[in-house]
């Protein structure tokens, strides 16, 4: 899999500067301590092509740099922001360039998907998909990912962020969490410890970390997530997208996770995180290890509703992958997916919950091409296992070492 020295996919729109002069202006705020804010709460135009008086009060007068805007915002303050590259400028948790993070606030929301040069000015005009608005981490030279930001967003202990803190049509890219303090491994996109922003219309793509490279989410945090793509993000070890540690409950929907690779859990890796997942989808996720699309360990207790695991590759659980976890799932069709051991899940000391659940086309090579239980006890109801194979043990499931399933209205059909 691709690690931290790997070239960037060459893509055009990566290749934007920010003006220098506006990363020197959001630099000099900080270090002067001005933090001055607008008396009403006020739209603030950002746009990094604008060349008028630099004020933000219009688009013909923005801001060219968007630390400066985030700077200036205050409570109930909208911050509109053009299509084009922005990065941040204001270092946060040490010193040095590859520190320089962006930082939401509370009641400040942030909207991208505005190109004034094309008429797209008003509220109504934005379109995020055409007027791509980049936040990146690559800070330092041009296309070297070593010197990229540890986070493009970094809210640690204290931001308390909670979901008046709103992140609207980005594209989220560059992030490079490869420190050697905890906190620079995780979350090279976004990083969240005890804050819980709302995310909507974002994509998180190309972000690298040890833990959780597209978005990390710690300590209690409830991150509201709505149209948001995942994908091409790596780990070195867990969560390629996303790591929910340590009771974090992110909320999920509409959300894509595709073709991003880790050891574990290479769409999402959940380590006493308990998410809820509405309308889903993993596909083409690829894990070394175990979890192709999710990996749950540490009781970790994910609630999955009307979910697609397709295409994912692992050593262990191709979809799916619990220890010691016990995930419910309803709606949920694991299709397609490829593992040594449970080509679709794979459950260790597990007891998941799965109601009108569909495994179909699965493969395994060594046991169980649907699903594969050591000492667990999944209950299963209204449960299809169709055209899954497994040259060995279990094309359909495969039970070992005291496992104790309880099917009811349960197909095996055609599996081989």
């Amino acid at each position: 899999m691709n690690r931290f020295g790997e070239q960037r996919h060459g893509t055009v729109w990566l290749g934007c500067v920010v003006l220098l002069w506006g990363l020197l202006i959001g630099l000099t705020l900080l270090l002067t301590g001005s933090q001055t804010s607008r008396a009403d709460p006020s739209v603030i135009y950002v746009d990094a092509d604008a060349i008028g008086a630099g004020t933000g009060e219009s688009w013909a007068d923005a801001y060219t740099d968007l630390q400066h805007a985030l700077i200036v915002a205050g409570a109930g303050d909208e911050i509109w922001v053009a299509a084009g590259t922005y990065k941040p400028t204001v270092p946060r948790g040490g010193s040095g360039g590859r520190y320089r993070s962006f930082q939401m606030k509370n009641g400040v929301a942030l909207y991208g998907g505005f190109e004034p040069s094309a008429g797209a000015t008003g509220f109504e005009d934005r379109d995020w998909d055409v007027y791509v608005t980049i936040l990146s981490g690559d800070v330092g030279a041009e296309g070297d990912i070593s010197d990229n930001s540890y986070h493009v967003f970094y809210h640690p202990d204290g931001t308390d962020l909670d979901r008046t803190a709103i992140l609207d049509g980005f594209m989220v890219t560059g992030g490079n969490a490869n420190g050697d303090d905890r906190r620079e491994q995780c979350g090279g996109g976004m990083y969240n410890s005890r804050s819980s922003p709302t995310v909507s219309n974002v994509v998180f793509v190309d972000n690298d970390g040890w833990f959780g490279g597209g978005m990390y989410n710690n300590g209690y945090g409830s991150a509201t997530l709505t149209n948001v793509v995942f994908s091409g993000n790596r780990a070195v070890k867990s969560g390629g997208a996303m790591f929910n540690a340590d009771m974090s409950h992110p909320t999920l929907t509409n959300v894509t996770f595709s073709g991003n690779q880790a050891d574990y859990g290479a769409g999402m890796y959940n380590s006493g995180g308990s998410p809820t997942l509405t309308n889903v989808t993993f596909s083409g996720n690829q894990a070394d290890d175990h979890g192709g699309g999710m990996s749950n360990v540490r009781s970790s207790s994910p609630v999955l509703t009307d979910v697609t695991f397709w295409d994912n590759q692992a050593e262990s659980g191709g979809g799916m992958y619990n220890k010691y976890s016990s995930p419910t799932l309803t709606d949920v069709t694991f299709w397609d997916n490829q593992a040594e051991s449970g080509g679709g899940m794979y459950n260790s000391s597990s007891s998941p919950t799965l109601t009108k659940t569909s495994f179909i086309g699965n493969q395994a090579t060594s046991s169980g091409g649907g699903m594969h239980n050591s000492d667990s006890s999944p209950r299963l109801m209204g449960v299809t296992f169709w055209d899954n194979q497994n040259p060995w043990y279990g094309g359909g499931m495969a039970n070992y070492e005291g496992s104790s399933p309880t099917v009811t209205k349960v197909y095996f059909i055609s599996n081989r």
